[in-house]
C-alpha cells in the first residue's frame, strides 16, 4: 500500500460515501408507499426486529457527521473559546430549527396562515439557502434571517395528539433536528475529552448505557419539561452514540495520528466487528428496531456503515480508483442542498403549477416504479451539480 496521505488532502472517500448515502435517501424516499417493490426497499415495521436498506440511511448521515467532527475541531482541543462554542450553537440550532419546521410541515393550516402551503415552504427553503450558502455576505444573511423570522412568526398548524399549539412546536425534532442535538453533544464530548480515543470510547459506552438505563426507567427523576423538549435516551443516548462511533473513526485521519492506510484499515475492520458483536449481544433486550432507536439498532447499523465506508476508503483513497466517483461527489460535497432539493423542487412546481416530474407510464410501481424513482433521483443530482457549479454550496 502507498504511504499515508497528507492530512491536508481532502478525504475523497468520505465525500463519495456521503454522496452515496444521499442518493440512496432520495431514491428510497421516492419509492415510499409504491406498490410492488421489494420488501428490503421499504422501512422495517414499528415492531420489527431487523433492518432494511432505507433503515441504514439515517445512521449513515449520523456516522459521517461524527467523522467530520475531529477533522474540523482537532486544532481547538485544549483551546475552547466562546467564539467556537458560539459556532457550535449556531450550527446545531440551525439544524434543530429546520428540523422543527419540517416536522410540523404535515399539519400546516393554509386557511389560518398568511400564505398557502406551497409558497410558504418554498420561501422557507429560500431562507435556508440564503442563510446556509457558503460565503454568503451580510446582505444575504440579513435577508435570509428576516425571511426566516417572518415565516416562523406566521406559521399556523392544526391541533392533534402530537401538537397542542397552532404555533411551531418541537416534537421529535425531525431528522435534521436530531442530527443537530447529536452533533452538539458529540462535539462537546470531543472537546471535553481533548480528542483522546480511550476517553471517547468510554463516552460511546456511556451513551449506550444512557439509552438502556433510560429505557429501564433510570431517568424518571428528570423533570417532565426536559423530556418534553428532547427524548434523552433516544436522541442524546443511542442517536448520539451513532455520531460518536463515527468520531472515533474520523480521528484516524488526523495528521497527528500518523497512521498508515494499513493501520487505519485494521482499526476500522476490528471496530466494525466489535460494534456488530456488541449489537447482537444486546439484541435480546430491545431488538434491532429503528423506530425505538434501540442500542442494538445503533451498534449494528454503525458496524454496517463502517464496513461500507471501509470499502470506499480502500477503493478510492488507497487504490485510488476515483474516476467513477464523479457521479457521487456533487451530492457528497453539497449534501445539504442535495438533502433539500427534492422538496424544494416539489414546492416550486406547485407554485408554478408545473406538471409532476414522474413519467405517467412509470407510476404503477414494480420494476417500472424503480426505474422512475431512479430517473427522478438522477434529475435531483443534476440540480445539485448545477447549484454547486454556480456557487450554491450550503454549509450551516
Amino acid at each position: 500500500m502507498p504511504p499515508a496521505t497528507a492530512a491536508t488532502e481532502r478525504l475523497i472517500s468520505l465525500d463519495a460515501f456521503r454522496g452515496c448515502v444521499i442518493i440512496a435517501m432520495i431514491w428510497v424516499n421516492y419509492l415510499a408507499g409504491m406498490p410492488g417493490i421489494p420488501w428490503w426497499l421499504e422501512h422495517a415495521g414499528p415492531r420489527a426486529d431487523g433492518i432494511t436498506l432505507p433503515d441504514l440511511v439515517f445512521p449513515g448521515f449520523l456516522f459521517m457527521v461524527g467523522m467530520a467532527i475531529p477533522l474540523a475541531m482537532q486544532r481547538h482541543c485544549g483551546h475552547v473559546t466562546p467564539a467556537l462554542l458560539g459556532r457550535l450553537l449556531w450550527r446545531s440550532a440551525s439544524l434543530m430549527l429546520a428540523g422543527v419546521v419540517l416536522a410540523n410541515a404535515y399539519r400546516y393550516d393554509a386557511q389560518a396562515a398568511l400564505l398557502p402551503r406551497a409558497p410558504y415552504f418554498l420561501l422557507f427553503y429560500v431562507a435556508m439557502l440564503l442563510l446556509w450558502r457558503q460565503g454568503a455576505g451580510r446582505r444575504e444573511l440579513a435577508a435570509g434571517g428576516a425571511l426566516m423570522l417572518f415565516l416562523l412568526a406566521t406559521f399556523r398548524g392544526t391541533l392533534n395528539g402530537e401538537f397542542s399549539s397552532t404555533w411551531l412546536q418541537p416534537s421529535w425534532w425531525g431528522i435534521l433536528g436530531m442530527i443537530g442535538w447529536a452533533y452538539l453533544l458529540c462535539s462537546l464530548l470531543y472537546l471535553a475529552c481533548r480528542g483522546k480515543g480511550t476517553a471517547l470510547m468510554g463516552m460511546l459506552a456511556m451513551l449506550i448505557v444512557l439509552y438502556m438505563g433510560g429505557t429501564a426507567g433510570s431517568l424518571d427523576f428528570l423533570p417532565a419539561s426536559i423530556n418534553a423538549v428532547v427524548n434523552v435516551p433516544q436522541v442524546l443516548g443511542s442517536t448520539a452514540a451513532n455520531v460518536l462511533a463515527g468520531t472515533l473513526v474520523g480521528r484516524l485521519f488526523l495528521r497527528d495520528a500518523a497512521m498508515t492506510p494499513r493501520q487505519r484499515i485494521r482499526f476500522m475492520a476490528w471496530f466494525a466487528l466489535g460494534l456488530f458483536a456488541a449489537g447482537m449481544l444486546l439484541r435480546p433486550y430491545h431488538h434491532i428496531n429503528k423506530i425505538a432507536a434501540t442500542e442494538s439498532y445503533t451498534l449494528v447499523c454503525s458496524a454496517i456503515i463502517l464496513a461500507l465506508f471501509l470499502a470506499f476508503y480502500i477503493v478510492i483513497d488507497v487504490w485510488r480508483w476515483r474516476a467513477w466517483t464523479v457521479v457521487l461527489l456533487p451530492a457528497g460535497t453539497n449534501a445539504l442542498f442535495a438533502y433539500i432539493v427534492p422538496d424544494l423542487w416539489q414546492q416550486l412546481t406547485a407554485v408554478l403549477h408545473l406538471p409532476p416530474v414522474w413519467w405517467p407510464w412509470l407510476e404503477t410501481g414494480g420494476a417500472a416504479g424503480l426505474w422512475n424513482a431512479a430517473g427522478v433521483t438522477a434529475l435531483m443530482l443534476l440540480f445539485t451539480a448545477l447549484a454547486t457549479r454556480h456557487g450554491w454550496t450550503l454549509k450551516f
